[in-house]
């Protein structure tokens, strides 16, 4: 099919929901920002008993400040799946993933889960036991931004 935006997730040791997309909850280990709307299209057109043609399914909220994109999204639960690093189909549910998937969010996804292979080869570990300092670390010193800081308001 044609523009088929998202296929199968992966369901990892934290799933973003909607509750992280509108500041309701904040993963401890974010490597990126998202901001965009939580945006689906229609899932299917229906005809109402009035004769009015409905759209079903649709979404758009935009989240109200940038949102962090926890590490543990990239990862799935070791007993599942030791040492894959999942950045663009990632855990997520079908609102979250309709925010975060933006090419730039994806493409520091993408840093964030280099950088954490990285680390798991010199440390001889699995991805999921890479903590989590040295990633934000590295993401940080790249000038790539995990956390939202408010410009402060001009006078």
């Amino acid at each position: 099919m044609i523009y088929i935006r998202e296929a199968r997730r992966l369901q990892g040791a934290y799933v973003m929901t909607e509750l992280d997309c509108k500041g309701k909850r904040s993963p401890a280990d974010p490597v990126a920002l998202a901001s965009f709307g939580l945006d689906s299209h229609a899932v299917r057109y229906f005809v109402t008993a009035r004769g009015f043609l409905e759209r079903d399914g649709v979404i758009w909220n935009v989240p109200p400040r940038p949102y962090g994109v926890s590490y543990r999204s990239l990862v799935p639960k070791k007993e599942e799946c030791p040492n894959l690093l999942v950045p663009v189909c990632l855990s997520a549910t079908h609102a979250a993933h309709g925010s975060i998937r933006m090419e730039p969010v994806f493409m520091q996804l993408g840093q964030a889960a280099a950088m954490a292979a990285g680390i798991a080869i010199r440390q001889g570990v699995d991805v999921q036991s890479v903590p989590y300092a040295p990633v934000r670390d590295l993401l940080k010193a790249a000038n790539l931004p995990v956390e939202w800081t408010a410009a402060p308001k001009k006078k």
